[in-house]
């Protein structure tokens, strides 16, 4: 926490444990901006929510458009390659 606080502040360890009171510390500290990272999706959910976006799409096409498909279906490559690594 001290050092948290003297590389936020600038102040030397020695002038915050001499000089500034602990209720001041504890109240600096519950100040200060956290961040907290979220959370991120398993590989196993990301193929789920992609199988169920195609299901999705899969249904019939609109007048005058054909269902041939260009190039290689997403959920096809992310399942071939990324699951490679």
């Amino acid at each position: 926490m001290i050092g948290q606080l003297a590389t936020e502040t600038g102040w030397s360890v020695n002038y915050i444990l001499d000089r500034v009171n602990v209720v001041m510390l504890q109240l600096m500290m519950a100040d200060m901006p956290h961040y907290v990272k979220p959370q991120q999706p398993s590989l196993i959910e990301r193929i789920r929510e992609m199988e169920e976006r195609e299901k999705k799409r899969g249904g019939t096409p609109p007048e005058g458009e054909t269902q041939a498909s260009k190039g290689m279906n997403p959920l096809e490559y992310f399942t071939k390659y990324a699951t490679k690594n």
